[in-house]
């Protein structure tokens, strides 16, 4: 009884493990058509799970915002759920602006998500206030609620050796193309 026990139990451990792993080749690409916003889920990389890794996110716009600060906004896009504080737009002593890649696509440095809407305030004006606006003034600087035409979410940032020539590599490819 007690080796069907083992048995069963080694079984099902297997079986488990087996359903965990998936690789790229297996990982089917989903599309996602939200009003004007393509979303695509773009599963270029694997990896481990165990491993902490920021999302690698990229996108276009209705125009360029690359030097606007962004802010998240709940679905109906009526309030303001996260934004930055000015000192939070440095990394390493520079503004964390987003990376062009090719075509129009921007590689996200901030942290943004489907929801992003961007200010009226570039990072410079941004970075030099003192603290962070009122909700009311936030509001009031919104200069795009629904910037979003077309969202890539290509795995994490661990995932990649040279993230910008490996993303335009993809680009080039077609393969992050509607």
């Amino acid at each position: 009884m007690k080796q069907i026990v083992c048995i069963t139990a080694g079984c099902m451990f297997f079986a488990l493990m087996l359903s965990a792993c998936r690789t790229p080749a297996t990982q089917l690409k989903e599309e996602q058509n939200m009003g004007n916003q393509m979303i695509i889920e773009t599963p270029v990389r694997g990896g481990s799970a165990a491993v902490s890794s920021p999302r690698v996110f990229v996108y276009k716009t209705k125009g360029d915002y690359s030097h606007l600060v962004p802010v998240l906004m709940d679905d109906s896009r009526t309030q303001i759920l996260s934004y930055p504080h000015p000192r939070d737009l440095f990394i390493g002593g520079k503004l964390c602006l987003p990376t062009l890649l090719n075509d129009g696509y921007w590689l996200d440095n901030r942290g943004i998500g489907r929801n992003v809407a961007f200010l009226s305030y570039t990072y410079e004006e941004y970075s030099r206030l003192s603290s962070a606006p009122s909700m009311e003034e936030l509001k009031a600087h919104i200069r795009d609620k629904d910037p979003i035409t077309e969202w890539h979410e290509c795995g994490r940032r661990a995932d990649y050796k040279n993230i910008v020539s490996e993303l335009n590599k993809l680009i080039e490819q077609g393969f992050l193309q509607k």
